[in-house]
C-alpha cells in the first residue's frame, strides 16, 4: 500500500515538472519571435535609422501690397443749414397766416399779417407831424434867404432840427408798422406752425416764454452732419482734408461723400469728445434733419501696406507671431501689426513678400512641424470696424502692448 502511494506521487511529480519545463520552452519561443518580428518593431538602437513624422496639411499665402486707411465709424446727427422760429415783432391779433407745415417760402415773402390798429395810428401822426415841422423849417429858411433881417439863424436852425427829429421819428413809426408783416428770412421749407387766425400774439423782444411762435423754417438746401470724435483719433481730423462717407440706413445704396468742414477744437470735458460738422449739399432734399446717421472718417492712408489675411495671426505670451513654411518646416516669426479692415492686416515689420504664411491649420504647428502646404483661397470678405493695438492714435504700437483704443480701416 505504501509503494503504490508513493508510485502515485512520483508520477505526479514527473507530470508537473514536464509541464513547467513545457512552459517556459513557449515563453522562450515568444520572445525569439517578437524579437525578430519587424513588423511595428522599433529599429534597433544605434543604428541611425528613425521613423517617418507625419505631415500636417495647411493653406499658405505670401504677404501682398495694398493700400489701407486708417477709418473711424461715428453715429451722427443730420440739422438743416438754417433754423429759425419766427416770432412777432409786435404784439397784435393774427390778422392772416400764410403756409402751413410743409409748404415753402421764400426770402422776404410775407407769411403772416398781425393786426395792430395803434401801431397804425401812431404811424399816421408821425407823418403828420413830419409834414408840419418839414413845412415850417422850409418857410424859415426861405425868409431868412431873402431877408435876413427879419428872423435870427437860430429860429431857422431850430425848426431844421424838428422837422429831422419827426423825419426819424416817422421812419420809426414805418418800420415798427412793417413790422407787423411776418415775412421768411430765407428760402426753404416751414417745419412747424403754431399758431391760426385770430390768435393774440404777444411781443418777444424781451422774452420769448411768454410768446407764441408762428413758424419753424429750415434751409434744407445744405445740411450738417453732426458727429463726436474720441480723444484718441481728434489729433487726426484736419477740417478741409479729412474725407467722409455719410450712410443712411434708410437710403440703401446712396453713400454721400464730403469733408470735415469744421470742428469745435475743444474737446467736451464730459465725453473726452470733438464735435465735428461735415456739410453737404441736399437738392433732393434726400437727407432730412433729425435723421440718425453713420460716419465713417477716413483719418490716415497707407499706400502700399504689406497686408495678410487676418486669421493668419496668432498669440502667445501676449505677442504675435505668424507660422512661415521654410524647407517643408514651420516656423515661427514675430511681426508687428497695424491696422485692420476685416480682410486685410497690416503687418508692419518681421515678414517679406516673398515669405510663404500659413493660414489654415496653424493651431496644430510647432516650431519644426512637418507640413503639407496647398494654396489659400481667401473667401470674399466685406471691410468692417476692427479694433487693433497701438499706444499713439493712427501710429501702431509694437508687440507686447495692449493698446488704448481701436477702430477701422478700408483697403483700395
Amino acid at each position: 500500500m505504501a509503494d503504490a502511494q508513493l508510485s502515485f506521487f512520483q508520477r505526479s511529480s514527473v507530470r508537473w515538472t514536464g509541464l513547467f519545463l513545457a512552459a517556459l520552452i513557449l515563453a522562450g519561443l515568444g520572445v525569439h519571435w517578437l524579437a525578430h518580428d519587424d513588423r511595428g518593431a522599433a529599429p534597433p538602437v544605434g543604428t541611425g535609422l528613425s521613423a517617418p513624422e507625419e505631415l500636417v496639411e495647411v493653406q499658405v499665402t505670401k504677404p501682398l501690397r495694398r493700400t489701407l486707411a486708417y477709418t473711424v465709424s461715428l453715429p451722427a446727427n443730420i440739422a438743416p443749414w438754417y433754423q429759425t422760429t419766427l416770432y412777432a415783432k409786435v404784439s397784435g391779433y393774427l390778422k392772416w397766416i400764410g403756409p402751413d407745415k410743409g409748404d415753402r417760402v421764400k426770402r422776404n415773402e410775407v407769411v403772416a399779417v398781425i393786426d395792430a390798429p395803434e401801431i397804425e395810428e401812431q404811424y399816421q401822426q408821425a407823418v403828420a407831424d413830419y409834414k408840419i415841422k418839414k413845412l415850417t423849417f422850409e418857410r424859415l429858411e426861405n425868409v431868412w434867404k431873402t431877408t435876413p433881417d427879419v428872423i435870427a439863424r437860430q429860429d431857422v436852425d431850430v425848426a431844421q432840427a424838428a422837422y429831422e427829429g419827426a423825419k426819424n421819428q416817422m421812419e420809426q413809426r414805418a418800420a415798427l408798422r412793417d413790422y407787423t408783416k411776418v415775412r421768411a428770412p430765407y428760402d426753404g421749407v416751414v417745419t412747424a406752425r403754431f399758431a391760426d387766425p385770430g390768435a393774440l400774439i404777444q411781443i418777444a423782444t424781451s422774452s420769448a416764454t411768454t410768446a407764441i411762435p408762428l413758424f419753424t423754417v429750415m434751409d434744407l438746401s445744405t445740411v450738417r452732419v453732426y458727429a463726436n470724435v474720441p480723444q484718441d483719433d481728434t489729433p487726426l481730423v484736419v477740417p478741409g482734408k479729412t474725407k467722409a462717407l455719410v450712410n443712411v440706413k434708410e437710403l440703401e445704396g446712396r453713400t454721400f461723400e464730403g469733408t470735415v468742414t469744421r470742428s469745435t477744437l475743444a474737446l467736451d470735458p464730459t465725453t473726452r469728445s470733438m464735435l465735428i460738422e461735415i456739410d453737404l449739399p441736399n437738392p433732393d432734399q434726400a437727407l432730412r434733419p433729425g435723421t440718425f446717421a453713420e460716419v465713417v472718417l477716413a483719418l490716415r492712408e497707407i499706400p502700399g501696406a504689406l497686408v495678410l489675411p487676418p486669421n493668419a495671426l496668432s498669440t502667445a505670451n501676449r505677442t504675435k507671431l505668424v507660422y512661415v513654411v521654410d524647407q517643408g518646416r514651420a516656423k515661427p516669426r514675430l511681426v508687428q501689426t497695424g491696422i485692420s479692415d476685416g480682410t486685410w492686416l497690416e503687418i508692419v515689420s518681421g515678414l517679406t513678400e516673398q515669405d510663404e504664411v500659413v493660414v489654415v491649420g496653424k493651431s496644430k504647428l510647432t516650431d519644426g512641424t512637418p507640413v503639407k502646404a496647398s494654396p489659400y483661397n481667401l473667401p470674399a470678405g466685406q471691410a468692417s470696424s476692427q479694433r487693433f493695438e497701438r499706444r499713439t492714435a493712427g501710429v501702431p504700437a509694437s508687440n507686447g502692448t495692449n493698446g488704448a483704443n481701436g477702430n477701422g480701416a478700408y483697403s483700395k
